[in-house]
């Protein structure tokens, strides 16, 4: 064999090499590629309570009422639950509070208690206090709550409440107080959970 055909035969095969080696690289790069990546965490976003215009502006199943109110401090009053205990309004500062006027035979109350139910649930009772007055009498009211789950306190209209409580001339009207005692809003008709969920939430812009 000549020295050229030599020289040619070990070209070839270094060639072979080097095109075998760039496969090899080639195929390993791809394998990488395909592997199952670990994934990667997003940092959690909050999203900030919607203003209590939006909420306003967005309502569907009740009206603002007592507007003048908003912002206004809710002057102190006392009721006696349907067990007989005495509740202050007063005693609830410090937590969000609903005072709910309402009664057994108003079908739009009645539709309302599932999600004031369901609104107990989300909430400790040292965040949130709801307080549904009706002027019906306290035995009736018991048997309403037990048969109906009631978690709320239920109490009983007894003396004159001062205002705008006792301005009050068509039920439910829902009365949200906030920790430092104001009126936030006051809702005449049924608040949908959601909806009662974010007005406690709202920033006030006071």
């Amino acid at each position: 064999m000549s020295k050229r055909q030599i020289i040619q035969k070990a070209s070839w095969f270094v060639a072979a090499l080097i095109a075998i080696a760039v496969v090899a690289v080639f195929a390993t790069v791809r394998d990488e590629s395909l592997a199952p990546q670990a994934a990667v965490s997003m940092p959690p976003t909050s999203t900030p309570p919607a203003s209590l215009e939006t909420i306003i502006n967005s309502r569907t199943t009740w009206d603002v009422a007592f507007p003048s109110w908003q912002g206004q401090s809710a002057a102190d009053f006392t009721v006696k639950d349907i067990d007989g205990q005495t509740h202050n309004l007063s005693d609830y500062r410090g937590r969000n509070l609903l005072v709910v006027f309402w009664a057994t035979w108003c079908p739009a109350c009645k539709a309302e208690i599932p999600h004031l139910i369901e609104l107990r649930k989300m909430y400790f009772e040292d965040e949130l206090g709801i307080l549904a007055i009706s002027n019906e009498s306290a035995d009736d009211l018991k048997s309403f709550a037990a048969d109906n789950g009631i978690n709320y306190t239920v109490a009983r209209l007894g003396s004159a409440l001062p205002e705008p409580f006792s301005k009050v001339t068509s039920i439910p009207t829902t009365f949200f107080i906030g920790k430092d005692g104001t009126i936030k809003l006051t809702a005449l008709g049924l608040v949908p959970l959601q909806e009662s969920k974010a007005i406690i939430e709202a920033e006030t812009g006071h």
